[in-house]
């Protein structure tokens, strides 16, 4: 494992700096640090989008209730303001799946790996963090909605026997 190589077996693997980079999608986290007012952070790929630029990101997964995956919605969209070749910014949108969106705050996480625009194909949504950094997998669930905007911030999972929980409670009493 250590010590020095014969020269006549370099190992063929990429470079683990080539390995760690993000692709695609990527990666979007949010972090809230307040909700009296909102406070978060967003975060596109490691590129901040500030707070002031942002008017809303909403996140769906459902499932039809008769479990028809083919007309199940998926999507995340990020509605904000980003600056036009002239200088001035306008309000576009922009749909964030395939990628790994992950909100933290509140104490809690919510951690969303959707590998196909508009599909359940390879998706998974994991709660919380373990103290040894696992998370829980949701299992059984029919729908997960989050709405964040400068005055609402929701999350809802549905699960299949029709209840529903709130995965941030202490913003459900804004």
């Amino acid at each position: 494992m250590f010590g020095k190589q014969r020269e006549d077996s370099q190992p063929n693997r990429p470079a683990a700096s080539d390995v760690a980079r993000i692709q695609g999608g990527g990666l979007a986290q949010v972090i809230v640090t307040s909700v009296r007012p909102i406070t978060y952070y967003l975060f596109l790929n490691d590129k901040e989008v500030p707070q002031a630029d942002v008017e809303s990101l909403f996140v769906s997964v459902e499932v039809p209730e008769d479990g028809n995956a083919d007309r199940a919605t998926v999507n995340a969209t990020l509605s904000y303001k980003a600056s036009t070749v002239t200088g001035e910014k306008a309000l576009q949108q922009r749909e964030l799946f395939p990628c790994t969106l992950e909100i933290v705050g509140l104490g809690r996480r919510i951690c969303i790996v959707c590998p196909e625009d508009d599909s359940l194909e390879g998706l998974w949504i994991t709660l919380g963090m373990k103290p040894d950094g696992s998370s829980s997998d949701v299992q059984g669930a029919q729908a997960l909605q989050i709405l964040l905007n400068n005055s609402i911030l929701d999350a809802k999972l549905t699960w299949n026997d029709g209840e529903s929980e709130e995965l941030l409670p202490a913003a459900a009493q804004l």
